[in-house]
């Protein structure tokens, strides 16, 4: 049997796919060729490489990489070439898995799949984390806002069917208005404010002297963002249900708010 016939088995002794038989077979070929141990040398330590790379990408790149984004996007908008001074990064990194592939075959596939997957993992997990830390400040500062008005309602009511018909005409959408003072969160009335880049409807909820704004909209066509945060003494709260999502803020006891996602 030729060297590259037993390399090919190589890959399947490391990864515990070989019958005994076999795996004895290969183990005593590599005892004898200096080639192929070499080559199950090199396997192991490119699979130890790759697993030592293995980490989460740091927000700081995230932000690096979009202003890079914008940039390239901004020149060429502008009709902007750059001159290329120097092979790109994702030409680099192509070739490198070139380079692999044709060493290792499929053993190397693998490892590689495995780990691009994990990296686009990491960033798809930064970016959610990105967007939920994003929004949660966003409707921190319209409950601050609100607490240094002088009236923090534009529809100042206790009774569902003045707050709830309020909204229409002034939103796309209808927001879920419940009466709540039997379960100790009372109505006080309900504003238009503004997050997330668009105009949403904020229900002012009392229980005894904390002061509760619930944000609502509807649900986007991504995955569910579910958030529970703490701020220099408020609390910040999100979830999703019936196809709206709902962000409460206040100063009131996080367990005690934690009540509002089953009422709401």
């Amino acid at each position: 049997m030729r060297c590259d016939q037993w390399q090919g088995r190589i890959g399947l002794l490391l990864d515990g796919e070989l019958p005994g038989n076999e795996r004895d077979a290969v183990t005593a070929h590599m005892g004898d060729c200096p080639d192929c141990a070499r080559y199950r040398d090199e396997l192991l330590r490119l699979r130890g490489e790759l697993r030592s790379i293995r980490e989460e990408a740091p927000v700081a790149l995230l932000d690096r990489v979009q202003a890079s984004l914008a940039v390239e996007a901004s020149e060429g908008a502008n009709g902007i070439i750059r001159a290329p001074t120097r092979t790109s990064l994702a030409a680099r990194f192509s070739e490198t898995i070139r380079h692999y592939l044709g060493s290792y075959g499929r053993e190397a596939t693998a490892v590689l799949a495995a780990c691009a997957l994990a990296v686009a993992c990491t960033l798809w997990w930064v970016d959610r984390s990105a967007t939920r830390d994003m929004l949660a400040h966003d409707v921190l500062a319209a409950h601050m806002r609100s607490l240094l008005q002088d009236n923090e309602v534009q529809v100042a009511s206790l009774d569902t069917h003045t707050v709830k018909p309020w909204f229409a005409g002034r939103l796309d959408y209808t927001p879920v208005v419940k009466d709540l003072a039997a379960e100790g969160f009372k109505l006080i009335g309900g504003r238009l404010d503004f997050v997330d880049g668009r105009r949403v409807a904020a229900l002012v909820y009392m229980r005894r002297l904390h002061r509760i704004s619930v944000f609502i909209w509807p649900a986007g066509k991504g995955p569910d963002l579910t958030t529970e945060a703490h701020f220099d003494g408020y609390n910040v709260l999100s979830w999703s249900k019936g196809g709206m999502v709902f962000w409460a803020v206040s100063d009131l006891d996080g367990v005690e708010l934690s009540q509002l996602p089953e009422l709401m």
